[in-house]
């Protein structure tokens, strides 16, 4: 026992974490084994021997950046839209309170039923019914990320703003924008899965050849009933944006040392 508390923490979590990855894995292969039915569960080998399959396609990497890229494009104009509005409603409490119903709102609407409400107006143009969809799940986590990091500005630091003018350029773009934009930053380095996630679900629903990317393929799978290449769809898009998160998590440790 005290040879194991001698061990480094990381190592430690790096041991639990392939033993949780080895656990799921046998999980699934019992399942497997029980339901005795490939086509309906497919067993490891099969699931592993597909991945190497849509590896070595061109639509998949092709779905992967399609998705990617229509997630970024949300983020950066939720990114835009948060830190003007969230600029007025940190500097001007009555814009704050104008807003709060319709973030109150975005935040509470369940995805899918602003999924298909957005799909009735612009079936015609999937791209953007797409990005809106991504925009209006995405912009009040980054809108009220802002607005916090306004409100946890150090109270001294506001006072001697409001003796030499709060609102003038000098404090809001030199001291209000830097003090508090890192709290956007880390929003949205937050948001970029929750962001992937509801741009899959928007194409799965969506359903239409005019819309590429992983939810599409995800879809074209179900349809032909080809489990186990979905399955390995899906496995390669959690390694990607595993290594995605990784990335992030380690600008979002740079950006709070900063802070």
């Amino acid at each position: 026992m005290r040879l194991f508390k001698k061990i480094p923490t990381n190592f430690k979590t790096i041991f639990f974490q392939v033993i949780g990855i080895l656990f799921l894995l046998i999980i699934w292969e019992i399942i497997a084994l029980s339901v005795n039915d490939s086509y309906i569960f497919p067993h490891l080998d099969g699931i592993f021997s597909s991945l190497i399959t849509i590896l070595g396609e061109t639509d998949t990497w092709t779905a992967i950046g399609e998705s990617l890229l229509r997630t970024i494009i949300s983020l950066i104009i939720s990114f835009i839209f948060a830190f003007v509005l969230g600029l007025l409603a940190g500097l001007f409490k009555p814009v704050k309170d104008f807003l709060a119903p319709l973030v109150y709102i975005l935040k509470l609407v369940p995805t899918p039923c602003v999924v298909y409400f957005i799909i009735i107006f612009f079936l015609r143009e999937p791209n953007i019914g797409s990005l809106i969809i991504t925009f209006l799940i995405v912009f009040p986590i980054l809108y009220e990320s802002f607005v916090e990091g306004l409100n946890n500005i150090n109270p001294s630091i506001k006072l001697s703003l409001r003796l030499e003018g709060y609102y003038s350029k000098k404090s809001i773009f030199k001291v209000l924008i830097p003090q508090s934009l890192p709290y956007l930053l880390l929003g949205c380095i937050n948001s970029i899965g929750l962001g992937v996630k509801v741009s899959i679900m928007s194409e799965i629903l969506i359903g239409t050849n005019n819309l590429w990317g992983i939810g599409r393929l995800i879809y074209i799978y179900r349809n032909e009933t080809d489990y186990t290449k979905m399955i390995a769809l899906i496995i390669l898009v959690i390694f990607v944006f595993i290594l995605i998160d990784l990335l992030f998590t380690l600008f979002k440790k740079l950006l709070k040392k900063s802070q």
